[in-house]
């Protein structure tokens, strides 16, 4: 890890970036491995329901996956940045992670939304409609069982390229007069951006190649 951890990056995004946590190598092998396995993302709503036919909202592809030793690396992150931005959030454990593919292609983007909304109960909804082969799912490699009742705290993605156009990962906030702020935030391959899940954020088009992503939530105890 080589940044410094800042509650706001050099944009005024709300997030803190990692420089360099994935090396190059790592990148590509997930890429190869795992691109061909994707099939339509969905869309987890405010009162917990599952949807895969708004493109308005979310057009893109993902594939749920668990790896040991990426897991490891995103948590030592999360656990730093959690502390030195001073959130200090009660955090269980993670989800699956979820391999994320935009294709310009396609024009795929993820519209304005928060993570945060949602409770154990929902993802796991969301994985078995996305997946129903796996109703038996191996929940021991993540702990998920102890995600019950818990909601998403922290959010971080992983870019795993950059040799596309658009894409961009944007934050909306807003200023001390309620003016609404967008912050684009410049990232390449093998950084992460690490944010609070419930600040509201997109995915802008991609217009050309392929925008290759891990992502991934952390979850605790309801904010009281």
């Amino acid at each position: 890890m080589t940044s410094v951890f800042t509650w706001r990056d050099q944009s005024g995004a709300p997030c803190a970036v990692v420089k360099d946590i994935l090396d190059p190598t790592g990148c590509k092998n997930i890429i190869k491995e795992l691109k061909d396995k994707v099939t339509k993302g969905t869309h987890i709503q405010s009162n917990g329901s599952v949807t895969d036919n708004q493109d308005d909202i979310r057009n893109s592809d993902v594939f749920w996956f668990n790896d040991l030793g990426l897991q490891e690396t995103l948590r030592g992150a999360v656990d730093i940045v959690n502390y030195e931005c001073g959130w200090r959030y009660d955090i269980v454990d993670s989800e699956q992670l979820q391999f994320t593919k935009y294709d310009g292609a396609k024009k795929q983007h993820y519209s304005w939304h928060t993570d945060g909304q949602c409770d154990h109960n929902s993802i796991r909804k969301a994985i078995q409609f996305h997946q129903p082969q796996e109703k038996e799912m191996n929940l021991k490699f993540t702990g998920q069982t102890n995600l019950l009742g818990t909601v998403r705290k922290i959010s971080i993605s992983a870019l795993l390229n950059d040799d596309y156009e658009g894409g961009e990962l944007l934050f909306r906030t807003l200023d001390d007069s309620s003016n609404v702020q967008e912050h684009k935030v410049d990232t390449k391959a093998g950084d992460i951006i690490i944010f609070p899940s419930f600040i509201d954020h997109k995915v802008a088009p991609v217009t050309k190649g392929i925008r290759y992503s891990v992502v991934a939530w952390y979850g605790g105890p309801p904010f009281k």
